[in-house]
């Protein structure tokens, strides 16, 4: 969510996925999909960037939930690039806790 400040001085969140277009004539207004107006007092570059930063911060969660690695900083903008570690591991079902083994299943040899 993002923190957005009406110009009647109303401070609310928005969720950034149901926003449908941000347009500036001259105020900010803030479509959302389901055809909800709100003109904030946010400049549209200043809501872009809370756009990009909260969606960056959602990446990363999402990487580091599926068992990635991934580094935030202490804004979401400077998101480093990392490598996204995946490990996979497989292990024969008769004996838990076996490193595989050189065949492949159902294959025998010659």
């Amino acid at each position: 969510m993002i923190a957005v400040t009406c110009r009647n001085g109303e401070h609310f969140s928005v969720d950034p996925m149901s926003i449908e277009r941000v347009e500036t004539d001259p105020d900010t207004v803030i479509h959302l999909v389901d055809g909800t107006k709100y003109v904030v007092v946010q400049t549209f570059d200043d809501l872009l960037l809370d756009i990009r930063d909260h969606r960056a911060a959602v990446t990363v969660a999402q990487k580091r939930l599926a068992g990635g690695v991934a580094e935030i900083a202490d804004h979401a903008s400077h998101v480093k690039r990392t490598t996204i570690r995946l490990e996979r591991r497989q292990y024969r079902r008769d004996e838990p806790g076996t490193p595989p083994s050189d065949t492949t299943p159902g294959r025998t040899e010659d």
